[in-house]
């Protein structure tokens, strides 16, 4: 299932997730995440950064720790994966997922945020065509989502 053109729109339409206009009126409880990466490091447990090492990831990583920000990694198997979590490496492709995985994914992402007090979730990925099984998760979150194609904290730390 693709997206159109104005896949903004459409985002928002199919799955209820805004875009992020800007960072300056962010609340302060909010958990930035991206997607999980078939590019793994082979380890047999660790951090979303031992784990998911694409460059679209290890690009993520660091803008968010320059800024000093708690983040997630939006996984296949464990719905949130949280920056200073370790968990054991898997292999799962979005494409195999079922609708029933995805609301269960969903599920487990809303719980795993409320219990450390995050109510709103900001989603970046720069390819939203490669995002639309973590669109479908976020939707079945019931949490605030926001989206984003890029990670601009020009006027400086946004804490």
């Amino acid at each position: 299932m693709g997206l159109t053109a104005n896949w903004s729109q459409e985002i928002r339409e199919r799955w209820g997730i805004k875009g992020l206009e800007n960072t300056d009126s962010l609340p302060e409880v909010v958990l930035w995440t991206t997607r999980c990466s078939r590019t793994k490091n082979g380890v047999r447990c660790g951090t979303p950064r031992e784990l998911y090492t694409s460059s679209v990831n290890r690009y993520f990583y660091r803008r968010m720790e320059e800024q000093g920000l708690r983040y997630g990694v939006l996984s296949d198997k464990y719905g949130l994966h949280f920056d200073d979590e370790e968990l054991p490496y898997y292999d799962i492709h979005p494409s195999n997922l079922s609708q029933h995985d995805k609301e269960w994914l969903g599920q487990l992402i809303r719980d795993k945020a409320l219990v450390q007090g995050f109510t709103q979730i900001i989603f970046y990925s720069p390819s939203p065509l490669m995002s639309v099984p973590y669109f479908e998760m976020l939707h079945h979150s019931g949490l605030d989502v926001f989206y984003t194609t890029t990670l601009d904290f020009s006027r400086g730390p946004i804490h």
